[in-house]
């Protein structure tokens, strides 16, 4: 998909490649109006979303986004009252253990947590609330990106919901440690530049010199910053790559002029 993106994206570039300093203009060229979407796996765990629009002069405006999986949603204190052995499951993160509750709901269906080594799936419950089924949550979430993006849809509305029992009272998932259920306007990684720093500075990098390059020309120097090319921009994130390409993925469904 990325490859696609890129040579689309290239074969639709309207502004050549500028070096770091210059006084560029925001990338034209691009139908006035229009609202695009595209989601991709980032980050090694979440689902990512970008939305590319574009003003009146057809210039591009990049909003990032990232929601987080089951597997983040359902973390819950194994020290309260609520939350016990019987009613959660575990995996292994970078050598602490996590648990969550065992029992959910997405979009109507339920689910059953449990461990795999030292991993976590959710597999559709059965009638007693076994994980009995042949559908693993997290990968029909990332199937496509129709499947992705309503994963938005639902958990921004209150539809991802935990169990302290299976058939019990629903407990729906509306924050995270972070804040919310994304990671945009949330706490995540909010030191040194942090999340929303770097997620800032690649939509800026994207705004300003436009996105016609391979993932070739993605670089990160000695300084840590990457560059696109000979353009320098201010993120620092490793996946700065993946965030791009999403970017790419997006802007190739836009229409020109």
């Amino acid at each position: 998909m990325r490859t696609v993106g890129s040579i689309l994206i290239a074969a639709l570039a309207t502004i050549a490649l500028v070096s770091c300093g210059s006084d560029v203009a925001a990338p034209t060229g691009y139908a006035p109006g229009q609202t695009v979407e595209a989601y991709a796996y980032t980050h090694g765990g979440y689902v990512g979303q970008a939305v590319v629009t574009t003003d009146d002069a057809g210039s591009i405006d990049v909003t990032l986004d990232e929601a987080f999986l089951p597997h983040s949603l359902a973390i819950v204190d194994i020290e309260s009252d609520q939350w016990n052995e019987d009613n959660t499951a575990s995996y292994v993160q970078r050598g602490d253990t996590v648990y969550v509750a065992r029992y959910i709901a997405y979009d109507g269906t339920n689910y059953t947590g449990t461990t795999v080594g030292t991993s976590l799936v959710y597999v559709a419950s059965d009638e007693q609330g076994n994980a009995a089924g042949n559908t693993e949550l997290e990968k029909a979430i990332l199937r496509n990106e129709s499947t992705m993006a309503n994963w938005y849809d639902v958990i921004e509305a209150g539809g991802f919901q935990i169990f302290t029992e299976f058939g019990g009272e629903p407990i729906p998932v509306t924050t995270t440690e972070y804040g919310s259920v994304t990671k945009r306007g949330s706490e995540y990684w909010n030191f040194g530049i942090g999340w929303t720093g770097n997620i800032e500075a690649i939509e800026e990098a994207a705004q300003q010199f436009g996105v016609s390059y391979s993932l070739d020309e993605l670089e990160r120097g000695s300084d840590n910053f990457w560059s696109v090319a000979d353009a320098t921009t201010g993120a620092t994130a490793s996946d700065f790559p993946d965030y791009f390409a999403l970017i790419q993925q997006a802007v190739a469904r836009l229409a020109v002029q």
